[in-house]
């Protein structure tokens, strides 16, 4: 960040990305978007290392708990769920 170069652009889903969250110790990134679905990403790769489904619509957001344990998203107003991955 320090130099404001551009490191990586993670791309794969088929729709808008809503929410994005890093990992506490910089090694992967989680975003939700309108596609119904959640990736999970290397930043060291920048690969697409799990694909999370289940969401019935667009994934508004995404937070990984502080132990990388959990990673609960919340769905959109069709989709109208938390969920706990």
């Amino acid at each position: 960040l320090t130099s404001g170069d551009l490191i990586r652009v993670l791309q794969g889903h088929g729709g808008y990305v809503w929410s994005v969250a890093i990992s506490s110790n910089d090694q992967f990134v989680v975003s939700g978007s309108q596609d119904k679905t959640i990736r999970v990403w290397s930043l060291t790769s920048g690969e697409t290392t799990q694909v999370l489904r289940g969401h019935t619509g667009g994934v508004l957001s995404v937070k990984l708990s502080s132990n990388k344990k959990y990673l609960v998203s919340g769905g959109n107003y069709s989709d109208k769920s938390v969920r706990v991955w």
